[in-house]
């Protein structure tokens, strides 16, 4: 063997040994992580905590519950919507005659549906930090009342009855995901959704009504956990 093919040999030998040291100093091992896929759809319950208003015409705070679709449009920016659900109780009330007050006569089933659309910002961009993705939204949308007229409101006269119906609706809020390798991930958040509680009209139209308000804006704080499917 001559001095050139013993050097060649040498030179691959110590390539072979030094192989794995070069590759491992080559590997970053960053905390960030990329999402690769552009949709998810989320089943989500908690909690939503009513605000009743100043003449306690909402409804009590009650568990929450629905679903959730979410597309990522640029960057650190995703589309959400959102179909919700609610089953409580609201009080019924009456005028006192021949007075000026009013007085509680009982209470009556409250449901409605919550449709809202959410412009979301991711707040690590289109990856992920440690496995978590922290975000804040903005919505608007609407709360749809769903439970009708009780039978405690049949003897009341229509200007006494508390009329829902539909009701445009903001929401403000943000939250935290958790994300696993295989698509799914648990979803954290909190928002503030806000919608119109109607004055019934004969309460305005007696001497107290000088100082109520026609409508005023009800915040409602839900609290929810979900798990989330990426595709």
């Amino acid at each position: 063997m001559n001095r050139s093919a013993g050097r060649a040999i040498r030179v691959l030998l110590l390539s072979i040994v030094l192989w794995p040291l070069r590759t491992d100093a080559q590997e970053i091992n960053s905390p960030y992580r990329f999402i690769e896929t552009r949709q998810s759809a989320m089943v989500f319950g908690g909690y939503l905590s009513t605000g009743r208003g100043t003449l306690q015409l909402g409804p009590e705070s009650t568990p929450f519950y629905g679903a959730r679709y979410d597309l990522i449009v640029s960057g650190p920016f995703a589309l959400e919507a959102e179909i919700g659900r609610f089953a409580s109780t609201r009080m019924v009330w009456d005028t006192v005659a021949g007075d000026t007050t009013r007085e509680a006569i009982g209470e009556a089933d409250f449901g409605a549906v919550t449709a809202l659309a959410a412009l979301r910002f991711n707040l690590t961009g289109a990856r992920t930090y440690h496995r978590l993705l922290p975000y804040l939204l903005f919505g608007l949308g609407a709360v749809v009342e769903t439970s009708g007229e009780s039978a405690i409101e049949e003897d009341l006269s229509s200007d006494l009855k508390l009329d829902y119906g539909t009701s445009f609706a903001g929401m403000l809020g943000g939250g935290i995901e958790w994300l696993t390798d295989g698509g799914f991930g648990v979803r954290l958040d909190a928002r503030n959704i806000l919608w119109k509680l109607k004055t019934p009209r004969a309460f305005l139209l007696r001497e107290e009504g000088a100082t109520l308000p026609s409508d005023e804006w009800s915040q409602n704080f839900s609290f929810t956990a979900g798990l989330v499917f990426h595709f």
